[in-house]
């Protein structure tokens, strides 16, 4: 009839002193700790759960013991006792920033904040009234600009019916 037997999912053993499990099970047991007992935990972690989970299981993540250790709560499990518990994950990880780190942020932004401001009245002449542009004059400048590039380019080039130094035609024939 075939094998009857039951397969039984394979975990890959875990690393003894997986700091990553051990810090889990550090943050159940605050989270327990914040309660009064387990039941108190599962009923605060129930609406970020959808379910509620047993008093069992949260007393297997945080019984001290060296058998106990293996026990490692599920990741949404360790969020939701985390976040009744009011207890910060990135506290645990070392990711808060420092004090003085927001300090010196602080500084920086106040100083940007200033550099700003000084564009700010550069651009609106210091009386916070925008510089008047005069369209007329910026076209004629452009087009004298342009006019000696032109000029410029042509005295650059030799007479017309000789090619000039640098062109393509040039080298070819003087063999530069």
């Amino acid at each position: 009839m075939g094998d009857r037997s039951i397969k039984r999912r394979q975990r890959q053993p875990r690393v003894d002193d997986n700091p990553m499990a051990l810090l889990a099970q550090r943050v159940m047991v605050e989270a327990k700790d914040a309660f009064r007992t387990a039941d108190e935990l599962a009923a605060a972690m129930e609406p970020h759960l959808l379910h509620q989970v047993s008093n069992s299981a949260i007393y297997q993540y945080t019984a001290p013991g060296s058998e106990r250790k293996r026990n490692v709560p599920p990741g949404d499990v360790l969020l939701a006792a985390a976040l009744a518990a009011g207890l910060s994950l990135d506290e645990k990880l070392g990711l808060v920033r420092q004090a003085n780190d927001i300090e010196i942020l602080r500084a920086q932004l106040a100083e940007m904040r200033e550099e700003m401001a000084s564009l700010r009245a550069v651009v609106t002449g210091g009386d916070g009234t925008p510089v008047a542009v005069d369209i007329a004059t910026a076209r004629v400048n452009r087009a004298a600009h342009r006019q000696a590039w032109a000029q410029r380019s042509k005295a650059d080039a030799g007479p017309p019916d000789e090619p000039g130094p640098n062109t393509r035609h040039a080298r070819r024939v003087t063999g530069r």
